[in-house]
Protein backbone atom coordinates (compact mmCIF):
# COMPACT_ATOMS: atom_id res chain seq x y z
CA UNK A 1 0.00 0.00 0.00
CA UNK A 2 1.46 3.42 -0.93
CA UNK A 3 1.73 6.02 1.80
CA UNK A 4 -0.25 8.48 -0.35
CA UNK A 5 -2.85 7.19 -2.79
CA UNK A 6 -4.76 9.72 -4.91
CA UNK A 7 -7.58 8.46 -7.09
CA UNK A 8 -9.36 10.53 -9.77
CA UNK A 9 -8.88 13.69 -7.71
CA UNK A 10 -10.82 16.65 -9.10
CA UNK A 11 -11.25 20.06 -7.50
CA UNK A 12 -13.41 22.88 -8.79
CA UNK A 13 -13.49 26.17 -6.90
CA UNK A 14 -16.72 28.00 -6.12
CA UNK A 15 -16.20 30.39 -9.03
CA UNK A 16 -16.16 27.44 -11.42
CA UNK A 17 -12.39 27.26 -11.95
CA UNK A 18 -11.22 23.70 -12.51
CA UNK A 19 -8.02 23.50 -10.45
CA UNK A 20 -7.40 19.73 -10.51
CA UNK A 21 -8.68 17.42 -13.22
CA UNK A 22 -8.80 13.65 -12.59
CA UNK A 23 -5.40 13.20 -10.88
CA UNK A 24 -4.19 9.66 -10.19
CA UNK A 25 -1.03 9.44 -8.10
CA UNK A 26 0.66 7.10 -5.63
CA UNK A 27 3.66 8.05 -3.47
CA UNK A 28 5.69 5.50 -1.57
CA UNK A 29 7.17 6.12 1.88
CA UNK A 30 10.63 7.70 1.79
CA UNK A 31 10.24 9.27 -1.66
CA UNK A 32 11.48 12.74 -2.61
CA UNK A 33 8.93 14.05 -5.10
CA UNK A 34 8.96 17.35 -6.99
CA UNK A 35 5.75 18.83 -8.33
CA UNK A 36 6.46 21.43 -11.01
CA UNK A 37 4.21 23.59 -13.13
CA UNK A 38 3.50 27.12 -14.21
CA UNK A 39 1.53 29.46 -11.96
CA UNK A 40 -2.06 28.30 -11.77
CA UNK A 41 -1.24 24.72 -12.73
CA UNK A 42 -2.70 23.28 -9.50
CA UNK A 43 0.42 22.62 -7.41
CA UNK A 44 -0.70 24.30 -4.19
CA UNK A 45 -4.25 23.01 -4.58
CA UNK A 46 -2.91 19.47 -4.77
CA UNK A 47 -0.83 19.89 -1.60
CA UNK A 48 -3.81 21.21 0.33
CA UNK A 49 -5.74 18.03 -0.35
CA UNK A 50 -3.07 15.92 1.34
CA UNK A 51 -4.04 17.03 4.84
CA UNK A 52 -7.64 18.07 4.36
CA UNK A 53 -7.27 21.83 3.98
CA UNK A 54 -9.33 21.37 0.80
CA UNK A 55 -11.93 18.70 0.08
CA UNK A 56 -12.21 17.02 -3.32
CA UNK A 57 -15.02 17.86 -5.67
CA UNK A 58 -14.64 14.29 -6.90
CA UNK A 59 -12.20 11.45 -6.26
CA UNK A 60 -10.28 10.74 -3.08
CA UNK A 61 -6.98 11.07 -1.22
CA UNK A 62 -5.88 8.24 1.08
CA UNK A 63 -3.04 8.44 3.64
CA UNK A 64 -1.97 4.97 4.85
CA UNK A 65 -5.16 3.65 3.26
CA UNK A 66 -7.44 6.00 5.24
CA UNK A 67 -9.44 8.62 3.30
CA UNK A 68 -8.41 12.14 4.32
CA UNK A 69 -12.06 13.24 4.38
CA UNK A 70 -12.87 10.53 6.92
CA UNK A 71 -10.28 11.73 9.45
CA UNK A 72 -8.68 15.10 8.57
CA UNK A 73 -7.02 15.41 11.98
CA UNK A 74 -5.20 12.13 11.45
CA UNK A 75 -4.11 13.30 8.00
CA UNK A 76 -2.69 16.51 9.50
CA UNK A 77 -0.65 14.46 11.95
CA UNK A 78 0.74 12.38 9.10
CA UNK A 79 1.27 15.17 6.55
CA UNK A 80 2.88 18.45 7.58
CA UNK A 81 2.62 21.40 5.20
CA UNK A 82 5.14 24.25 5.02
CA UNK A 83 3.45 27.19 3.30
CA UNK A 84 5.06 29.45 0.73
CA UNK A 85 4.41 32.52 2.92
CA UNK A 86 5.89 31.28 6.18
CA UNK A 87 4.92 34.48 8.03
CA UNK A 88 1.32 33.22 7.99
CA UNK A 89 2.50 30.02 9.69
CA UNK A 90 4.52 31.59 12.52
CA UNK A 91 2.35 32.35 15.56
CA UNK A 92 4.54 32.05 18.68
CA UNK A 93 6.02 34.89 20.70
CA UNK A 94 9.40 33.13 20.69
CA UNK A 95 11.01 30.61 18.37
CA UNK A 96 10.50 27.83 20.93
CA UNK A 97 6.85 28.83 21.51
CA UNK A 98 6.20 28.67 17.80
CA UNK A 99 7.75 25.23 17.38
CA UNK A 100 5.63 24.03 20.32
CA UNK A 101 2.32 25.16 18.79
CA UNK A 102 1.66 21.97 16.82
CA UNK A 103 2.55 19.46 19.55
CA UNK A 104 0.46 21.46 22.03
CA UNK A 105 -2.54 21.15 19.74
CA UNK A 106 -1.97 17.39 19.67
CA UNK A 107 -2.48 17.41 23.45
CA UNK A 108 0.89 15.87 24.22
CA UNK A 109 2.33 15.91 27.76
CA UNK A 110 4.59 18.88 28.48
CA UNK A 111 7.81 16.78 28.73
CA UNK A 112 7.08 15.27 25.30
CA UNK A 113 6.43 18.71 23.82
CA UNK A 114 9.68 20.08 25.21
CA UNK A 115 11.64 17.09 23.89
CA UNK A 116 10.11 17.44 20.43
CA UNK A 117 10.74 21.19 20.30
CA UNK A 118 14.37 20.77 21.37
CA UNK A 119 14.97 18.08 18.75
CA UNK A 120 13.23 20.06 15.99
CA UNK A 121 15.12 23.29 16.70
CA UNK A 122 18.42 21.42 16.82
CA UNK A 123 17.64 19.72 13.51
CA UNK A 124 16.93 23.10 11.92
CA UNK A 125 19.98 24.76 13.53
CA UNK A 126 17.79 27.13 15.54
CA UNK A 127 18.53 25.99 19.10
CA UNK A 128 20.55 29.13 19.84
CA UNK A 129 17.59 31.27 18.77
CA UNK A 130 15.00 29.49 20.92
CA UNK A 131 14.19 32.58 23.03
CA UNK A 132 14.24 35.09 20.16
CA UNK A 133 11.07 36.71 18.78
CA UNK A 134 10.45 35.18 15.34
CA UNK A 135 10.19 38.59 13.65
CA UNK A 136 13.92 39.09 14.26
CA UNK A 137 14.85 36.03 12.18
CA UNK A 138 16.10 36.19 8.61
CA UNK A 139 13.97 34.86 5.78
CA UNK A 140 15.88 31.59 5.70
CA UNK A 141 15.63 31.22 9.48
CA UNK A 142 11.87 31.82 9.36
CA UNK A 143 11.48 29.08 6.78
CA UNK A 144 13.56 26.74 8.93
CA UNK A 145 11.35 27.65 11.90
CA UNK A 146 8.25 26.77 9.89
CA UNK A 147 9.87 23.42 9.09
CA UNK A 148 10.75 22.94 12.78
CA UNK A 149 7.13 23.54 13.75
CA UNK A 150 6.02 20.85 11.32
CA UNK A 151 8.85 18.52 12.32
CA UNK A 152 7.86 18.79 16.00
CA UNK A 153 4.57 17.09 15.10
CA UNK A 154 6.57 14.12 13.76
CA UNK A 155 4.71 13.69 10.45
CA UNK A 156 5.58 10.94 7.97
CA UNK A 157 5.31 13.39 5.07
CA UNK A 158 6.55 16.97 4.86
CA UNK A 159 5.12 18.95 1.95
CA UNK A 160 6.84 22.19 0.96
CA UNK A 161 5.07 24.81 -1.15
CA UNK A 162 7.72 26.80 -3.08
CA UNK A 163 10.24 26.48 -0.20
CA UNK A 164 12.92 28.70 -1.82
CA UNK A 165 10.64 31.66 -2.54
CA UNK A 166 12.24 35.00 -1.59
CA UNK A 167 15.40 33.39 -0.18
CA UNK A 168 18.92 34.53 -0.98
CA UNK A 169 21.62 32.05 -1.99
CA UNK A 170 22.77 31.21 1.59
CA UNK A 171 19.12 30.81 2.62
CA UNK A 172 18.44 28.43 -0.26
CA UNK A 173 21.48 26.30 0.60
CA UNK A 174 20.52 26.19 4.28
CA UNK A 175 16.93 25.11 3.64
CA UNK A 176 17.97 22.62 0.96
CA UNK A 177 20.54 21.04 3.27
CA UNK A 178 17.86 20.53 5.95
CA UNK A 179 15.48 19.01 3.42
CA UNK A 180 18.13 16.50 2.38
CA UNK A 181 18.76 15.66 6.04
CA UNK A 182 15.04 15.05 6.56
CA UNK A 183 14.92 12.69 3.61
CA UNK A 184 17.97 10.84 4.96
CA UNK A 185 16.13 10.50 8.29
CA UNK A 186 13.30 8.67 6.52
CA UNK A 187 10.79 11.44 5.89
CA UNK A 188 8.79 11.53 2.68
CA UNK A 189 9.24 14.90 0.96
CA UNK A 190 6.89 16.52 -1.54
CA UNK A 191 8.07 19.85 -2.93
CA UNK A 192 6.25 22.20 -5.30
CA UNK A 193 8.34 24.50 -7.45
CA UNK A 194 8.36 26.30 -10.77
CA UNK A 195 12.17 26.56 -10.59
CA UNK A 196 13.96 23.22 -10.83
CA UNK A 197 17.53 24.53 -10.64
CA UNK A 198 17.79 24.36 -6.88
CA UNK A 199 16.42 20.93 -6.09
CA UNK A 200 15.98 18.66 -9.14
CA UNK A 201 19.32 16.92 -8.57
CA UNK A 202 18.10 15.60 -5.20
CA UNK A 203 14.64 14.30 -6.12
CA UNK A 204 13.89 10.81 -7.35
CA UNK A 205 10.62 11.71 -9.07
CA UNK A 206 9.25 14.70 -10.97
CA UNK A 207 5.56 15.37 -11.54
CA UNK A 208 4.48 18.12 -13.93
CA UNK A 209 1.03 19.70 -13.74
CA UNK A 210 -0.54 21.75 -16.51
CA UNK A 211 -4.03 23.24 -16.24
CA UNK A 212 -4.81 20.90 -13.37
CA UNK A 213 -3.77 17.70 -15.14
CA UNK A 214 -0.78 15.44 -14.46
CA UNK A 215 1.11 15.52 -17.77
CA UNK A 216 4.56 14.13 -16.84
CA UNK A 217 5.70 11.67 -14.18
CA UNK A 218 9.16 10.12 -13.99
CA UNK A 219 12.77 10.52 -12.86
CA UNK A 220 13.78 14.20 -13.18
CA UNK A 221 16.49 13.53 -15.75
CA UNK A 222 14.09 11.61 -17.97
CA UNK A 223 11.59 14.49 -18.02
CA UNK A 224 13.94 17.37 -18.81
CA UNK A 225 13.55 17.32 -22.59
CA UNK A 226 9.77 17.78 -22.32
CA UNK A 227 9.21 20.25 -19.48
CA UNK A 228 9.56 23.51 -21.41
CA UNK A 229 6.43 22.79 -23.42
CA UNK A 230 4.59 23.19 -20.10
CA UNK A 231 6.12 26.56 -19.20
CA UNK A 232 8.92 25.23 -16.95
CA UNK A 233 12.51 26.31 -17.55
CA UNK A 234 15.13 23.60 -17.75
CA UNK A 235 17.82 23.84 -15.05
CA UNK A 236 20.87 25.69 -16.35
CA UNK A 237 23.14 22.73 -15.62
CA UNK A 238 20.97 20.54 -17.83
CA UNK A 239 20.48 23.11 -20.57
CA UNK A 240 24.20 23.76 -20.96
CA UNK A 241 25.73 20.51 -19.73
CA UNK A 242 23.14 17.79 -20.02
CA UNK A 243 23.16 17.01 -16.29
CA UNK A 244 21.48 18.00 -13.03
CA UNK A 245 23.80 19.57 -10.46
CA UNK A 246 23.25 20.25 -6.78
CA UNK A 247 23.44 23.75 -5.34
CA UNK A 248 25.32 22.18 -2.44
CA UNK A 249 28.38 21.18 -4.51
Amino acid sequence: MPLIDIRHLTHRFADGTLALDDIDLAVEAGAFVLIAGANGSGKTTLLRHLNGLLRPTAGSVHIDGVPVTRDPQRARRRVGLVFQDVDTQIVGETVADDAAFGPENLGLPRPDIEARVTAALEAMDLAAAADMPPHLLSGGQKRRLAIAGVLAMDPAVIAFDEPFSNLDYPGVRSVLRRMIDLRAAGKTLIVTTHDLDKVAAHADRLLVLAHGRLVLDGPPGACMDDIERYGIRQPCSYRFGGRLESWLN
